[in-house]
C-alpha cells in the first residue's frame, strides 16, 4: 500500500476533523471520503485506524468508526498537559531565544491584533467561524513557535497532539463563543509572555505561559459546561 495514498487519506481527515466537518459522535464513511479524495478505500481505512489508535475515532462493531465524544473530564485533563508542557517549554526558549523566533512570536501577536479589528466591527463584537478560525490559527502559531525554540521534539509532539484533541473535540465547536474582548485579552497575555521571553525571565515566562493557558482553559471548559455538549 502506498504510504503517500495514506498519508494523503490521513491529512484529508485530519483538516475535516479539525474544521468541524466532522463532529464528535459522527460516523466516517471509508467509501465516501475515498471517492471525495478519488482514491481507493484501502489507504483510507487504514488512516482511520490510525485515528483509532489515537484515540480520536472509535469503532463500534456492526455500526462501524465514529468521532469520539470525549468527556469534560478529557477535556481537561489535555488543558492541563498544555499547562505542565508548555510552561516548561518557555523556560527551554529563553535559553535557546533567537531573534528570528522572536520577532516571528511578536509577528503573530501583531496578527492577532488585526483579526481583534474585524472582529470589532462584526455585531455584538463576536467572532463568526472565519474569524474564529483565524484566531485559532495565529495563536496556533504563537505556541507553536516557543514550542519550536525550545527544541525538545518530544513535548512538541505531546502538545501538539493535545491540541489536535482539543480542536476536534470542542475548542472549536460553533457553540464555543469567542469575542473581540476574549481575543484581545489572549493578544495582551502573549505580549506579557513575549516581554518576559525578550528579557530572559524564566520566572515570569513560566508564570505568564501557565496563567495565560489555564485563563483560555477556564473560560473554554465553562462554555462546553453550559451547553452540555459532552
Amino acid at each position: 500500500m502506498s504510504a503517500t495514498l495514506k498519508e494523503t487519506a490521513y491529512q484529508t481527515i485530519r483538516e475535516k476533523l479539525i474544521s468541524g466537518h466532522f463532529p464528535p459522535g459522527s460516523r466516517l464513511s471509508d467509501d465516501s471520503i475515498a471517492r471525495e479524495i478519488g482514491i481507493s478505500r484501502s489507504p483510507v481505512r487504514e488512516a482511520i485506524n490510525q485515528f483509532v489508535s489515537e484515540g480520536l475515532v472509535e469503532y463500534r462493531p456492526r455500526c462501524g468508526t465514529y468521532v469520539r465524544k470525549p468527556t469534560l473530564k478529557e477535556l481537561d485533563d489535555l488543558w492541563g498537559v498544555r499547562v505542565a508542557m508548555e510552561s516548561f517549554a518557555v523556560v527551554e526558549a529563553v535559553d535557546r531565544l533567537t531573534e528570528a523566533s522572536l520577532q516571528l512570536m511578536k509577528e503573530f501577536n501583531s496578527e492577532l491584533l488585526v483579526v481583534v479589528r474585524d472582529c470589532r466591527r462584526l455585531p455584538n463584537q463576536l467572532a463568526n467561524e472565519e474569524l474564529k478560525q483565524r484566531f485559532l490559527q495565529t495563536d496556533s502559531c504563537f505556541h507553536l513557535e516557543i514550542l519550536n525554540s525550545a527544541g525538545n521534539d518530544r513535548v512538541l509532539k505531546i502538545v501538539q497532539e493535545c491540541r489536535l484533541m482539543m480542536f476536534i473535540f470542542g475548542a472549536t465547536h460553533s457553540a464555543v463563543r469567542v469575542t473581540a474582548d476574549m481575543m484581545l485579552q489572549s493578544q495582551r497575555e502573549h505580549d506579557l509572555i513575549i516581554k518576559a521571553i525578550e528579557n530572559l525571565d524564566h520566572n515570569n515566562a513560566r508564570e505568564w505561559v501557565g496563567t495565560h493557558i489555564r485563563t483560555t482553559r477556564a473560560r473554554v471548559m465553562a462554555q462546553l459546561e453550559q451547553v452540555s455538549l459532552l
